[in-house]
């Protein structure tokens, strides 16, 4: 009795030694490892503005702190692995992008979901000054430039479209896509290869400024457009199964960065040159990024998904064969502890949460 009590005490300490040793961090103590959100970011996009902010004034560092977690970022780079490929090799949990960029690769299975609405307004269309379109209802029978044909300036162009009547379906397609790297959009709409180009700021803004371009459509001002979200907040499916208290704080964070740029553009502007994330001069940057809308609202974030989604499928860019009704619920979700926004009070420096629904 007493041989096979010891050799019970003697098989819990050897566990309990071998449970120290995995637990055991790197400085010797014994807590557990520290939970990791691994975040996107690119650098040289005036768009990221808020990502850019959560990072430098340690927003990310701070919710995630919170909760006894971390913020490690991932420098997605242009002519490298897509934002979509990193998602899909799991070495991105959250971010935030256009989100029309990723409705067929989600419905394809890209593993995301979206949880607020960052910002509105930072795709314009162009025609040269001497072309005979006045507006987007004279684009019938156009070759139109874009940065690649599943981008969001495709998807809000085609949703445009069909409210006048123009086909953009696979049985009645009267306009052509063509794609371009963003940098020689301009180039090509000066050239006369293409009637129309649909370009992101500050590529579409330089451009304009260059060739005198006459704009023919602003998502920022367009009656459909301004109350729809262009880039938005999302997570991983699993970082929502493993640490949904990581995706909640992550989010806050972004609304709060995304708050903040919208009270203070022009110290944005300044801290993405100072720290080498966008260039440009900071008056111009500045100028831009004030005539965005980034006041965040998941309300309307998600009623932005659902419109989208819902009419792409009409234009049979979705599949007809795809529940709408799942992929809108699932491909957009409240997450607990997250608020509808944020307002930023430069005066106090405080953030004001905002929980009324703005749908």
């Amino acid at each position: 009795m007493k041989k096979s009590f010891f050799i019970m005490v003697a098989a819990a300490v050897l566990m309990l030694a071998g449970c120290s040793k995995k637990s055991a961090s790197a400085d010797g103590s014994s807590k557990s490892a520290q939970k990791v959100v691994r975040i996107n970011f690119q650098t040289g996009s005036l768009c990221y503005a808020p990502t850019h902010v959560a990072m430098k004034l340690g927003l990310f560092d701070e919710e995630l702190a919170k909760i006894g977690q971390k913020a490690e970022y991932v420098h997605i780079v242009e002519g490298g692995a897509t934002l979509g490929e990193m998602i899909a090799s799991g070495k991105v949990d959250a971010g935030y992008g256009l989100y029309a960029t990723q409705l067929q690769a989600m419905e394809n299975g890209l593993p995301i979901s979206f949880t607020s609405g960052i910002h509105i307004g930072c795709t314009k269309y162009y025609v040269r000054a001497d072309s005979d379109i006045k507006s987007v209802a004279d684009l019938r029978g156009k070759k139109i430039g874009v940065p690649g044909l599943a981008d969001s300036s495709v998807m809000n162009l085609k949703r445009k479209l069909m409210d006048l009547g123009i086909g953009v379906t696979a049985d009645n397609n009267e306009v052509e896509f063509i794609a371009y790297a963003s940098a020689d959009l301009a180039i090509a709409l000066n050239n006369g290869a293409v009637d129309v180009i649909g370009a992101h700021d500050p590529v579409a803004t330089k451009g304009e400024l260059a060739y005198g371009f006459r704009k023919i459509l602003d998502t920022g001002t367009d009656e459909k457009f301004s109350k729809e979200y262009c880039c938005q907040q999302f997570v991983t499916h699993k970082l929502l199964r493993e640490n949904p208290e990581g995706a909640a704080a992550v989010t806050r964070a972004l609304q709060k960065a995304s708050a903040y740029v919208q009270a203070e553009p022009r110290a944005a502007a300044q801290l993405q040159i100072e720290n080498d994330l966008c260039a440009g001069d900071l008056d111009f940057n500045a100028a831009l990024l004030e005539e965005i809308n980034y006041q965040p609202s998941r309300s309307l974030g998600k009623k932005t998904f659902d419109s989208a989604a819902r009419q792409l499928q009409e234009a049979g860019i979705l599949k007809a064969s795809t529940d709408i009704e799942k992929f809108i619920e699932t491909g957009y979700i409240e997450l607990f502890g997250v608020p509808d926004g944020y307002i930023y009070d430069s005066a106090t420096k405080t953030y004001k949460e905002i929980n009324g629904s703005r749908a």
